[in-house]
Order: structure tokens, then sequence, then C-alpha cells
């Protein structure tokens, strides 16, 4: 070995004296750390000839002595190769080119990093271990395991890459919410040229949307999408606090626009504290109230059990109670929810092979798990699981870490500011008013059409044609339109991918009552009521004991409610919400209801009709790969294609993949490889 090492470092000067004299350069600016890299090539002079690529001894003489074919080409017009690296090529030698027999390029010796070959090995060894660290020390590079993937490009024709060309392609990006404009970042950062967003409303951020009670420097508002951002997690077993990593993209992707804004006050994006709990939410179940005919405190219920009032004795099966033992066994293993708050991405991978009881953890529904694993009896299954039958573990854990969080954020003025914050970025390139109803697929030319309609009643569309195309929007609307002939998998992803619906309500108020009472409420959403058709109630968390008026997000359901309360005209459903306040927190709800409120239910939203991704059991499972593949020149992303759904984080990590899913269909080694080394995209550890 120690003769070989000698060999090698005398070889490498007449290697690069020698290469330096013919008329075909290469060299890798990364090392090869992966299953694919770039290969940057340069001529001295014009080319007649196909020149042959291939990776071997660096005294080889002929073609035929090389390890490997890399690429042939026919014209100088490129200037990368893509290198599909085998598993068993050996380090230390080098890329050669040749014109024939005879040799016209060479490189100096390459070194092909362990961790390209041993990666799938040791990552088998962690997931055993439930080792989840992404850092050096556990042999995990942040950007070399995505490319161990190559599956991705296994029907990809691209060999000789001309950077120009590639990067001036033309990508729509169907969709302008939050997975659309992360997309268009990380694709624009790229050095991509010629990029649509195309987008059905008149703004930006799809469901992110703060309804504003007048103008927005009045600071009157409430959130009627999503709110929130959890920030971190204190184990129950450890007592240690670890940062939520997958909403840390979140944080990052808000100072990279300041930074692109210059920091101009009109688009920045602040954190504030968002109060999550509070002790002093009230307890109004079972009509509980104390002696002086007040609904109590959380902290009061919790010290003097007996204002919960008339309570049920206890199942009338002691057997549910097994039930229950059972199921809190799956949710509540500490030590896998912190692994969720390391890296979500990991455990949802150890989750699919082995998360219930050495069970596939997406092979079962909670009802399947309980009835036909456990073994308990329909009665006890469905009285034990309530309504949560055929819903997959995986989000209620995801749900469960999430909402366990010990410290969390939102955004100062509303969250509509993160894509607000956009506006100057991407106003230039933004298509709005544009619903598209058709797509098309030429086989010839490989190029996507979109067509839609200037107005809804018009008989013609319109048309604009792409190389490829990113879809964002959810799939309910997507299996709205006329859809190229996809395989099986996406076809049906996109015809039964399931999503939750959500009602809320928020109420204005001429003060911050609750704000004032003797258990004075400071922001939170812990009030609890068993009024039907309200769900949570939440208290704003800024301008905590401002005076003026204030803004209560006064019902929030979701589920089945959020399906049946669309149906209910908007005034009548607005005054049962205000009655439910009035008799949750007295008369004082009449007497300072200012008449303004804003009722959003997303089912009536034409642009959106969901609010979340929830997939059944076994989706994510069966359609993440059919998501991550590009069909008919179509990639497709949104929260619903992400590993968790229903958080801004989802969407943005969805945009990740999208970008660097477009730039290695193009043959962008290095700049995919950039925007997940970026971006944090640890999804491509899987």
């Amino acid at each position: 070995m120690a003769g070989r090492v000698l060999f090698a470092a005398l070889l490498l000067p007449c290697v690069l004296a020698a290469s330096a004299s013919l008329p075909v350069h290469l060299h890798l600016k990364r090392t090869v750390d992966s299953g694919l890299a770039n290969v940057h090539v340069s001529f001295d002079k014009p080319i007649s000839f196909e020149v042959t690529y291939t990776y071997g001894p660096c005294d080889a003489q002929t073609p035929g002595q090389a390890h490997h074919l890399v690429a042939r080409s026919k014209s100088r017009d490129h200037d990368r190769l893509l290198w599909k690296v085998p598993e068993y090529a050996p380090t230390g030698h080098c890329l050669s080119a040749w014109d024939g027999q005879s040799l016209v390029g060479r490189s100096a010796p390459v070194s092909i990093s362990a961790s390209a070959k041993t990666t799938r090995r040791r990552l088998k060894k962690r997931q055993q271990d439930f080792s989840i660290a992404m850092d050096n020390s556990s042999g995990i590079d942040a950007e070399g395991p995505w490319f161990d993937g190559v599956a991705l490009l296994q029907n990809s024709e691209i060999s000789a890459v001309n950077v120009r060309v590639a990067k001036s392609k033309e990508v729509a990006i169907v969709g302008a919410g939050m997975a659309g404009l992360m997309t268009w970042l990380a694709l624009n950062q790229s050095g991509m040229t010629n990029l649509s967003l195309i987008e059905a409303a008149q703004r930006l951020g799809g469901r992110v949307h703060t309804a504003y009670f007048g103008d927005p420097s009045d600071r009157q508002y409430q959130e009627m999408g999503p709110m929130r951002f959890p920030l971190s997690y204190t184990s129950s077993e450890t007592n240690e606090t670890v940062q939520i990593q997958d909403h840390r993209i979140v944080f990052q992707l808000a100072a990279e626009v300041n930074n692109l804004n210059k920091n101009n006050t009109n688009f920045t994006v602040d954190f504030i504290k968002w109060y999550q709990s509070s002790p002093n939410g009230l307890y109004y179940v079972n009509g509980a109230r104390k002696p002086n005919g007040q609904v109590p405190t959380l902290s009061e219920v919790s010290a003097n059990a007996s204002l919960l009032g008339p309570q049920d004795s206890g199942p009338d099966d002691p057997i549910l109670e097994e039930v229950n033992t059972d199921i809190n066994a799956v949710y509540n293993n500490a030590t896998f929810l912190e692994q969720m708050a390391r890296n979500i991405y990991r455990a949802h991978k150890t989750f699919l092979d082995q998360g219930l009881n050495g069970r596939g953890g997406d092979d079962f529904s909670e009802f399947a798990y309980v009835h036909n694993v456990l073994g308990y009896d329909l009665k006890e299954t469905f009285v034990g699981i309530g309504d949560s039958g055929s819903e997959s573990f995986w989000d209620n854990l995801y749900e469960s870490m999430y909402f366990s969080a010990t410290d969390w954020r939102t955004i100062d003025g509303g969250l509509t500011r993160l894509p607000s914050a956009f506006h100057p970025l991407v106003d230039g390139v933004t298509h709005m008013n544009r619903k598209i109803q058709r797509v098309q697929y030429n086989e010839t030319t490989r190029r996507v059409t979109l067509q839609w309609k200037t107005k809804p009643l018009d008989r013609t569309f319109q048309n604009a044609s792409y190389d490829l195309a990113v879809v964002t929007v959810p799939m309910p609307l997507v299996r709205t339109w006329r859809l190229p002939a996809f395989s099986d998998l996406l076809s049906t992803a996109i015809d039964s991918y399931t999503y939750t619906q959500v009602c809320k309500v928020a109420l204005q108020f001429k003060t911050r009552f609750w704000e004032h009472f003797e258990n004075p409420i400071y922001g939170s959403c812990s009030t609890t009521t068993d009024i039907p058709g309200i769900g949570s109630i939440c208290y704003p968390s800024y301008d905590i004991n401002s005076t003026g008026p204030g803004v209560m997000l006064a019902s929030y359901t979701s589920g089945d409610d959020g399906l049946r309360w669309p149906s209910i005209p908007e005034q009548v459903h607005v005054q049962y919400v205000v009655d439910a306040m009035a008799e949750i927190h007295g008369q004082v709800v009449y007497d300072q209801y200012t008449g303004n409120y804003n009722r959003r239910c997303w089912l009536l939203d034409q642009y959106e009709t969901i609010s979340w991704a929830s997939p059944d059991v076994g989706m994510r499972k069966a359609f993440i790969p059919a998501f991550f593949k590009t069909e008919k020149g179509i990639v497709m992303g949104g929260e619903g294609t992400s590993y968790t759904s229903s958080w801004i984080a989802s969407a943005l990590e969805s945009g990740v993949r999208a970008a660097t899913q477009v730039l290695l269909e193009l043959g962008l080694v290095d700049e995919a490889k950039a925007v997940v080394e970026k971006w944090m995209g640890r999804w491509i550890d899987v």
C-alpha cells in the first residue's frame, strides 16, 4: 500500500504537466462524495470529432484500459459532464478524454471519498441504533447522502451539459404559495434565468392568510391559515431541550429575504414569542362553573377537581383502559419524540421500517393495529380510538411532538408578511389571475403546455409552453385539471390523496377584555370547551397588555366540523360563535363586540379548496416515491408531498426538493448540491 501511495505521489506532477498541453481540460470543483458528480470541461480549440470520456488509470494509453465509460459527446457545446460514479469505482484514478484511440485530455488523480461507497451501509446501522445526528461525527455529509439516490436520473439522457443552455431552460412554477416561492428562490439563486411564477389568485402566499381589521399598521389581525412555529422541544426522559430542526428553515428563509430586501422595513420579517398555553385559559366542559357563576381556569380545575362538575364514572368496559395504554405506548415514546425533533426525516424512515413494535409504521391504521394486531374486538376498537380509525400513526406522532414544544414563535405583524416579502423579488416574473385548467406534454419536443382562460366564461384557452413545470398547488385542485397520462402510481396519488378542511372565525372587540380578568389570559390557545363547532379558541400573542381593540380567534374547527360549518349561512355561523364566546366569557362579549369579524372556511376558497394534507394510512409510503419522480415534464411539490403536512416548514422543504429535482433533471449537480447544503434539505438523507 505504501508503495502505491508513493507511486501516485510521484506520478501526479507528470500527469499535471502532460494534461496541461492537451486540448481538452478536465477537473472537478468538489470532492466526489456521492453517486453523482459534475466534471468541468473546457477546450483550447474547436473539435470535429466525437470525444469519449472515461475514468481509469492515470497512465492508460487507450480507452480500453479505462475502468468505466463516463460519457460521449460529438460537440464542444458543453462545459460539464454528469458522471454517475459506480459504487465500485477506485479512488486515485484519472478522468480522460479520447479522440478515437488518441488521448486529448486528462484530469489530475481524483479522490473518491469512502463515504460515497459506505453511506448506505452506515445509514442502515444508524437507523438500527436510532442515531439521528446530522453532522460529520455520524459520517453524514449534508450534501452527500442525497446523491446516492441516483434513481431520479436513471432515465435521463443528459451526459454532457451545456450549463448556459441548462440554466436558460424555461421553468414554470404553478402556485405562488410558500412551496412555490421557495422553489423560485432556490432556482433563482442557482442561476436559472427563465423562471415564471403562475398564480390563480391575486395574492402571494396561498394558505398563509392573515386577516387584517383595517390597515395592517392598525395591528388588528388574526391568522386564518398557519399561525405559529414550534422552536424547541424538551424531552420528558432526559430533560434536554433540543431545537426542532425541520422548522429552522422558516427562520433561515426570513433572514434570507430580509437580506435580499436590504432590511427594507416595508418587507422585513421579524419574529416574536407565541404563547401556546396559559394556566389561566378557561375550562368550560359539561357546563363547569365556579360557585360565583364564572368559568374556572385550567389551573383552578387542576387544583380543585370538584370544579369539573359531574363526571362520568369511567369507561363501562375496563378493557378500554388497556386500549388507551397500548395506543399511548406508541405516542408517548419519549426517545422517539426527541429523535423526531432532531431529524424528522430520519425518524420518518425509522417509523416506516419498524415503528409499530417492529412492524411497518405506515402499514396499519390505528383501527387495523388495535383490532387486527392487538386483537381487541370491534366495540373496544371503535370506542377506544374514537374518530381516528383511518389515520396513520405518523401524522399524530409528529403533531404530538410539535405541540409538545416548550418555545414558540410567530411573525410580528402577521404571517402574511413572509410571502409579501417576496413581492420585490418576484413581481417581475409572476403572472396573477392565471388559473390553470389543462396540462399537455409533447413527447417530441419534450415541452409542457399550460392552458388557462383569461375570463372564466371564455370559450378559448390561452397557452404557454415550458421545458419543465413545478406544480405546488394542492392535489384536490390538480385533479380537476386535464392532465397527461402519468404513471398509475402518480395518477392514483393525485386522485386519492386526502386533505383536511378547516373553518375559522375571528371576532374584534373594543378592548382586550381577556387580559383584564382576575386571572388574565395573555395569548395562548388554552381555553377549552365542548360547545359543538367551536374547537380551539386563541387569543393574540402580539401587543400584550396594549390598549385599544383586540381580535380573538373565537373558533378554529377542522375535520368533519371544517366540512359541516361552511354550509351554514355566514351571519348565522358568526352569531353562533359570538353567543358561545358570551357563554364562556360572560356579558362582556356582547358589550364589547364591534360587529367586525372574519370567517374563512377553506372549502369555499376556489383557489385552495382545502386546508392541509392529511393522508390516510399507507399513502405517504406509497406515494412519496411518485412525487419525487419527474413525469411528463412535471415536478410535484407542495406541503402534501413532504414527510409532514400542515406546516410552513413542510411547504418550504418540498420547495427545496422540487428545486433540487429540477436542477438534477438538467444535470446541474453542483447547483443541486449547493441548494441542499444551503437550505438544510435533510430529507435527502432518509
